[in-house]
């Protein structure tokens, strides 16, 4: 069983999941108004794969039963590795098609710093030039997708649970 669970995790995570979220990514760093449009839409496309995936997984090799933890662990991985997947399409975007990108992001946060009234610093500046930087930035997604992976496979998992009933 525990081969299946790979297998499936594999296919759907890597190939569907990374795919749309690096595709969510590559889109909302165009900051064109109808991608990023797109982009929100994708994300609610990957909810609804999410819960796809865990039912299908449920019903075709877990014999149409899961519990919430086994349903939450096949979620959480599902999204986890696919968050895993952007992270290296990020490292490749930031690092090599557009280097200017975490800079122009870095301009951004200070600029909004600024027109909030908080007082940044020198610190405050290096420590954003160092978080801005491409390797620091796609970790920061990796763990950023994890929050989201445990997010969204707590609620999920909840729909996708289906135990015997005491009649079985």
């Amino acid at each position: 069983m525990q081969q299946t669970i790979n297998k499936s995790n594999l296919i759907n995570g890597i190939l569907f999941i990374g795919g749309l979220l690096s595709l969510k990514f590559l889109l909302g760093a165009l900051k064109i108004g109808i991608l990023s449009f797109i982009a929100f839409s994708i994300s609610i496309l990957i909810i609804y794969l999410l819960y796809r995936f865990a039912t299908q997984y449920r019903d075709n090799e877990c014999n149409k039963e899961i519990s919430y933890g086994k349903a939450f662990g096949f979620l959480f991985s599902l999204y986890f590795w696919g968050s895993v997947i952007t992270s290296v399409i990020i490292l490749l975007y930031t690092g090599l098609i557009n280097p200017d990108f975490l800079a122009g992001f870095t301009n951004e946060v200070l600029t909004a710093y600024d027109k909030l009234g908080v007082k940044v610093d020198d610190t405050v500046i290096t420590f954003l030039e160092a978080l801005y930087q491409p390797i620091p930035f796609a970790l920061l997604n990796v763990f950023s997708g994890a929050l989201s992976a445990a997010f969204w496979g707590l609620i999920l998992a909840a729909f996708v649970k289906k135990e015997k009933t005491i009649f079985e």
